[in-house]
């Protein structure tokens, strides 16, 4: 696959423009900390990442599917460039005014819901349906180890150039990734009709993919299971500074709590190097439902973790089977869907898990943790995960 020079300009363009946003997560954040000491500004700039899946995926896949997919992921890294490019020009003439930081932040994830929308449907074009696991699995590999990497650099590249430097070299890296995108060879878009244009077209390809994703069995489970993973991980991710705290005394200071959160990470990466072998011997079923199992199995082992470096172990594995669902979710979803489906179908799988699936899961176990100790939420979050592979294992035996 590494001598496909198409995927390999795809899969650079993607990590490039993972690495810059990697930097500017840590970098705007900052810039607003330091201009308004305020946590409740600090937060929200964070959660603008999720919000713009749920506003906008559904009309991003089915627009996405509609349009020349490399001129729509050209156009949207160059808007990210420019989008960017104003935090470092701002701070020419003094400092980033907080409503910029905030309008830049949801309108560059707005940006990436588009892209997104059109990458999903681009890789099945340039890999067969058999390699796609592969694919996929290279893909996330390199950009899991590129979010696990990048934080601790972008410390170093803030302490060095200033927040509004390092956001400017995201800029250049969403730049970079527009002239990879744009030297890919072949098509990214099979040939077909060209679709009706207007906007009651646009809605009835919006319920067309709907209509797909909840009406094909396979798929519809797929998605279903992957919603409940991703609700559990946000609930994992939602309480880890609390759980370190008040189960392990580890602070916000603590050098610990960087290892128990980049636990997780590691664990995923492994996953992804794994899951193409592991889908050569077994179904993709079983590998779900069987990462769904371990998920739950780690959850309950971390609330009782009676050690910080046991539960950091132990969060790696959660890491492992999380990602195994993920990963292989979206390798189902591309290889079932028709190719006209392509956007719409995998954006709204991604909403689900990404935008309704994670911020859901960490506020009911924010609400839980007011109220019982952080390791009885833990473990009543992983029920659902519990109740899910055993749904799907059901499921699975009916079919067959």
């Amino acid at each position: 696959m590494w001598r496909d020079r198409d995927f390999v300009r795809l899969w650079a363009a993607r990590v490039v423009s993972t690495a810059g946003s990697a930097v500017t997560a840590v970098a705007l954040p900052v810039l607003m900390y330091e201009e308004t000491h305020s946590p409740a500004l600090t937060s929200l700039l964070t959660a603008t990442a999720a919000a713009p899946y749920l506003v906008f995926g559904l009309f991003a896949g089915a627009m996405a599917d509609r349009s020349d997919r490399r001129r729509l992921m050209v156009a949207m890294d160059l808007v990210n460039a420019v989008l960017l490019a104003t935090i470092p020009i701002a701070a020419l003439f003094g400092r980033p005014a907080p409503w910029q930081l905030l309008a830049v932040a949801w309108a560059a994830a707005s940006v990436g819901v588009w892209f997104d929308a059109a990458n999903f449907g681009a890789l099945p074009t340039l890999v067969r349906p058999d390699q796609l696991v592969e694919a996929n699995s290279r893909v996330w590999s390199a950009s899991t180890a590129v979010q696990i990497g990048m934080p601790a650099a972008a410390g170093v590249l803030i302490a060095a150039i200033g927040a509004s430097g390092s956001v400017a070299l995201d800029a250049v890296s969403f730049a970079a990734s527009a002239l990879l995108v744009l030297t890919i060879v072949r098509p990214l878009n099979a040939q077909r009709e060209r679709p009706p244009s207007g906007s009651r077209n646009l809605l009835a390809d919006v319920k067309a993919g709907l209509r797909f994703l909840f009406t094909e069995p396979t798929i519809r489970l797929f998605t279903a299971l992957g919603a409940v993973n991703g609700f559990c991980g946000g609930a994992v991710i939602g309480l880890l500074v609390v759980y370190a705290d008040l189960r392990f005394g580890i602070g916000a200071g603590d050098s610990r709590l960087g290892i128990l959160f980049a636990a997780g990470g590691v664990g995923s990466l492994l996953a992804t190097l794994l899951l193409p072998r592991l889908s050569r011997t077994f179904p993709p079923e079983r590998l779900t439902i069987t990462g769904l199992y371990l998920g739950g199995a780690a959850l309950v082992a971390v609330a009782l973790a009676p050690t910080w470096w046991l539960a950091a172990i132990l969060l790696a594995a959660w890491g492992i089977s999380s990602m195994i669902v993920i990963v292989n979710g979206i390798s189902v979803r591309m290889i079932r869907t028709p190719e006209p489906l392509q956007g719409r179908v995998n954006v709204v799988g991604r909403m689900l898990t990404f935008g309704v699936g994670q911020p859901l899961g960490a506020v009911a176990a924010g609400v839980l943790a007011e109220r019982l100790p952080v390791a009885a939420t833990l473990l009543l979050c992983a029920v659902p995960i519990a109740l899910a592979a055993v749904a799907g294992t059901v499921v699975v035996r009916r079919r067959s």
